[in-house]
């Protein structure tokens, strides 16, 4: 249905910020955001159609897999409740970004669909040795060397071309004692003081001063990071899910690719709430709508590792 660099502008419901862990943010603790995803193009025939539904979470003092604690989001998003979408690409997915306590830093983003896909990634951002090590779960492969492909067998991937970090041995073992992850391939070195990722996007605009017309700030999607750029539209009455939101609109995109470019509304109240996005999508267009904002509490806890779901 979508394309993986597609599916990034979905995960754009959350943000850090420049500002101190001191100051009062916007978003509390245990604040999760509802949203409904509409497609409108050649594939519904230039109807809008829901193809899937959305949450993003806020957790503070949550820990990464090498136990460094922060500021964590989560998104999950899934296509269970839209036949058309089920039958054309099933979505079970979780997004989950860990950043610093200043939110001005990601440290660990860990993504894993239980879809169609059944992939689980893992990335590492050393901010110590400035590299970012991206990891993924290994993967049964088909191979044959008879003539015809009568001897054809599925067998595990091999190693990567580098060692695990020991915070990714505590996964259950494959057959054979192989690892559960292997390292896929280093990307971008780390030469910003700041970066953030796809899900913490958002948040920054939930923090920016009204005032603020433009903004820059680096991104990492997948282990590459790009150079964004914010720019404020201007106020705009709009009416989402049935209520009526006074709004600042952005226009964001990367600085090298100013032509693609996609749209967020974020209300002017004290919740600066993401209310709608908007971008292109294969063969046709995208938005995100804000149904509902729900607040439930939340504990210090160690980061929940995924593991036990990725494995049954």
């Amino acid at each position: 249905m979508m394309n993986n660099s597609r599916f990034f502008f979905l995960w754009l419901l959350i943000c850090p910020v420049l500002l101190s862990a001191s100051t009062a943010l916007p978003f509390p603790p245990g604040e999760t955001l509802h949203y409904k995803l509409s497609y409108r193009g050649i594939l519904t025939t230039m109807i809008w159609a829901d193809i899937a539904d959305a949450t993003v979470t806020y957790l503070p003092n949550q820990s990464t897999l090498d136990k460094q604690y922060g500021r964590q989001f989560v998104l999950s998003l899934s296509t269970e409740n839209y036949t058309k979408a089920e039958f054309i690409h099933p979505v079970r997915y979780t997004y989950t970004t860990t950043l610093d306590n200043d939110l001005k830093k990601t440290l660990q983003v860990e993504k894993m669909d239980q879809g169609k896909s059944q992939s689980h990634d893992v990335l590492y951002l050393d901010w110590v040795h400035k590299k970012t090590l991206l990891y993924k779960k290994r993967e049964k492969e088909t191979v044959s060397s008879g003539l015809l492909n009568l001897d054809r067998h599925d067998v595990w991937e091999a190693d990567g071309a580098q060692e695990i970090p020991d915070f990714l041995k505590k996964y259950p073992l494959l057959d054979n004692n192989l690892s559960y992850f292997i390292f896929d391939e280093t990307g971008d070195n780390i030469s910003y003081s700041q970066i953030l990722d796809p899900l913490s996007l958002i948040y920054r605009l939930r923090t920016l001063p009204e005032a603020t017309k433009q903004d820059e700030i680096a991104i990492i999607i997948a282990d590459d990071i790009y150079l964004y750029q914010i720019r404020q539209q201007g106020m705009e009455k709009i009416k989402v899910s049935g209520k009526t939101y006074q709004t600042i609109k952005y226009r964001i995109n990367t600085k090298d690719k100013p032509e693609d470019f996609f749209y967020v509304w974020i209300s002017q109240d004290q919740q600066k709430l993401p209310v709608r996005m908007s971008m292109d999508a294969p063969l046709g267009k995208l938005e995100i709508d804000l149904q509902q904002v729900s607040q439930s509490l939340v504990s210090d806890q160690k980061h929940q590792s995924l593991t036990s779901a990725s494995t049954k």
